[in-house]
């Protein structure tokens, strides 16, 4: 397991690179940690309708500050306890909707006109709508319901695991950073224990296809 906080850059066999640049979800970036690589396209690993998401969340901060941090806290879960534990955080700019760093990161690609690609398929696409059944059911077997009655003793026991491999990103001495991120390969590990190994991989099949298609496409335009 690898909580190192540099990006990963991965080279296309085809031609071109691509930059996995992996966020502290709800966390404001300060600047010492945001990307300073060159970069042509932004590939988000999420669906197009999340921007829409994005931007009625927007809309109600504007029009009730932390409303949206309330409203996924009263729900509960993994990520009820993942925002529950970050928050406890209280000196770093964290529990922000919408998610600040991919949020960022969009709207510098509209401001500089460059191309926003989803690694999740929409809706409309017949493959996942299947992906999406499967993984749901999956979701709903009895023991996978079972095992969310107990879900704090599992996060306990995931978080002491994970934190053997927590690292301090290069440019800060503040442990909070470690503590998050920390929490939030947590939240991630109990949230892929949701589902199987088999649609887990699936899922990350379809994503690396589309990454590296978004990637073919940067390149007719750039060359």
């Amino acid at each position: 397991m690898d909580l190192s906080w540099q990006d990963v850059h991965w080279a296309d066999p085809d031609g071109g690179e691509v930059i996995f640049h992996a966020v502290v979800p709800t966390m404001v970036y300060p600047r010492a940690l945001r990307t300073r690589e060159k970069w042509d396209g932004l590939c988000l690993l999420t669906s197009s309708s999340e921007i829409a998401i994005w931007n009625e969340e927007d809309k109600y901060e504007r029009e009730d500050p932390g409303v949206n941090l309330e409203s996924a806290l009263l729900g509960g879960g993994i990520t009820g306890i993942y925002l529950d534990e970050l928050t406890q955080l209280n000196h770093l700019s964290v529990g922000r909707f919408p998610d600040p760093e991919p949020r960022r990161l969009q709207r510098l690609a509209f401001l500089h006109d460059r191309p926003v690609y989803f690694a999740e398929p929409d809706m409309d696409d017949d493959g996942w709508s299947q992906h999406l059944t499967d993984e749901a059911s999956e979701m709903t077997k009895f023991r996978r319901l079972f095992s969310m009655i107990r879900v704090g003793g599992s996060w306990r026991k995931k978080f002491k695991f994970v934190k053997k491999h927590g690292k301090m990103p290069e440019h800060s001495d503040d442990p909070g950073f470690l503590v998050a991120s920390v929490l939030s390969s947590t939240w991630w590990l109990m949230l892929q224990d949701r589902s199987s190994l088999e649609l887990n991989q699936a899922r990350d099949r379809r994503f690396s296809q589309r990454i590296r298609g978004a990637l073919a496409d940067l390149r007719s335009i750039h060359g």
